[in-house]
């Protein structure tokens, strides 16, 4: 593996799109689907588009655009993650008070925003989902690396980075979770220290998603 030494900075707005790009990559298991994609069903809305906005309103819980921590080449970003703490009255990724303005922004009418929240609910219906529940303090998503620039030691470099911010910012514990198959995200998590603390696994979720595994490392 060629290791490449990377600059990384905290996102700002001007990073919005490449932000969004990192949220949509953590939410694929596969190319072409998110996560995000079924609740978007037959709204003729982008789903890169709706990313966007809700970051742009500060919609997504998992990580404001400025939670990021972003790696650059050539003055290019090439890969991110969010470092944050959860909010403890509510573990699922929208924060729901501020999702009427992003309907707003996109254009949708108030069915459209009733539909949506009507299946956003169905897919996370316990603000306290044990699933989604953080294992650390200090909570790491939505981390991605452009295709381009994988199995060059950038994702260790990224979440290094942003296990240093954690631990500058004085909390003791980090908590990270990936789909289960996803062996080169397992493989990259233990590469940096931390170790499996939970699994829920596709019976728990009733054969209808893959199921997850939780890590937590000391800081």
């Amino acid at each position: 593996m060629n290791r490449i030494p990377i600059p990384f900075r905290s996102a700002t707005r001007s990073d919005l799109p490449f932000v969004a790009w990192c949220n949509y990559e953590a939410t694929s298991p596969y190319p072409g689907f998110s996560y995000w994609d079924p609740l978007l069903d037959g709204f003729h809305t982008d789903t890169h588009e709706f990313i966007q906005t809700v970051l742009a309103h500060d919609a997504l819980a998992w990580g404001r655009v400025e939670d990021f921590v972003v790696g650059e080449l050539d003055n290019q970003p090439v890969c991110g993650a969010s470092g944050f703490v959860m909010a403890p009255e509510d573990y699922r990724p929208l924060r729901l008070d501020r999702l009427a303005v992003v309907a707003q922004t996109l254009g949708w009418s108030t069915e459209q925003l009733a539909l949506f929240e009507e299946r956003y609910r169905q897919v996370w219906s316990d603000p306290h989902d044990p699933t989604l529940k953080p294992t650390g303090e200090w909570t790491i998503e939505c981390v991605a690396v452009q295709a381009d620039y994988r199995h060059r030691g950038l994702g260790k470099q990224l979440l290094e980075a942003v296990i240093d911010l954690g631990r500058a910012q004085g909390y003791r514990t980090a908590g990270i979770a990936v789909t289960l198959g996803n062996e080169g995200a397992h493989a990259l998590y233990r590469s940096v220290g931390f170790d499996p603390y939970l699994t829920y696994w596709p019976a728990y979720f009733h054969g209808q998603y893959p199921g997850t595994q939780k890590f937590i490392k000391t800081l």
